[in-house]
Order: structure tokens, then sequence, then C-alpha cells
């Protein structure tokens, strides 16, 4: 059985869009861009040239992020698909099975890099958020 046929790829597509929406509300002004940006040492610009470049830069940034989250949800639509998860509450579960797996790997960098806890809860909440979205999503949309 080849797994990747049988995928709701409508499903597949509609999460990856609610898994990057979820990245831009996460990393807004709303939520934790703030506390986001002093755990990295990241500044705003304030000379335009910099600004001017970092808008440059931002649709490649935002496609890579897109990437990733399709990724991410194929691979938790596999793991949903194999599983013959229906219900949301087992989708919620894989979810955070596949959030504990990628919060390990971010964890680990973080400690290398001498993060803090918070910048890590906020860059793993992220995810664990957006993958047991996903799981719920994707188990009861048949």
């Amino acid at each position: 059985m080849n797994t990747l046929s049988h995928l709701n790829w409508l499903a597949v597509i509609v999460c990856t869009i609610v898994y990057f929406a979820l990245g831009a509300l996460w990393f807004s002004p709303v939520l934790f861009v703030k506390a986001w940006m002093d755990g990295h040492g990241i500044t705003m610009p304030t000379d335009e040239e910099t600004r001017a470049k970092m808008r440059k830069e931002m649709p490649k940034y935002m496609s890579v992020t897109f990437s990733v989250c399709l990724i991410a949800v194929i691979a938790l639509a596999c793991l949903i698909s194999v599983t013959h998860t229906d219900n949301w509450m087992m989708g919620a579960k894989l979810g955070i099975i596949a959030a504990y797996f990628g919060a390990t790997t971010i964890g680990l960098s973080h400690m290398h890099t001498k993060k803090s806890f918070k910048t890590f809860s906020i860059d793993a909440g992220y995810h664990a958020v957006g993958l047991i979205i996903t799981g719920i999503i994707l188990s009861i949309w048949h």
C-alpha cells in the first residue's frame, strides 16, 4: 500500500495553511514576537537600508517555512493514515507525539546555543500547538 496516495491532500493543504497561519499569529505582536526576538538576540533594524533588505528576504523565509510546515503535515498525515486514526483525541495524541520529537531536537539546539527555557518554550510551543491542531483536523477529516 502506498501511504502517500491514500492521503487526503485537501486536508493536508488546509492543515499546512492552518499551521503556517498559526506561526504568523504566534510570532506576531499579539503573542510572542517581543519575547522571541529578545530570546534570540534579534533587534528590529532602525535604518531603512536594513529594513529594505529584510523585506526583500521575507518571501524566501516564508516559502521555506511553508515548505517545512507542509513536510511536517505530510509526515503526521502518514502516521495518522497507517494507524487508522479516525477520532480527534487520538489525532491530538499523535500530534503530541510528533511535537515531542520536534521539541527534543529544538531543545538540543537551544541547549548548545545557550537559549533560555522561555525561548525554547516559544519555539517548541508553536510546533506543539500546530501539530496537535493538525493531528485533530487530519484525524476527523476523511
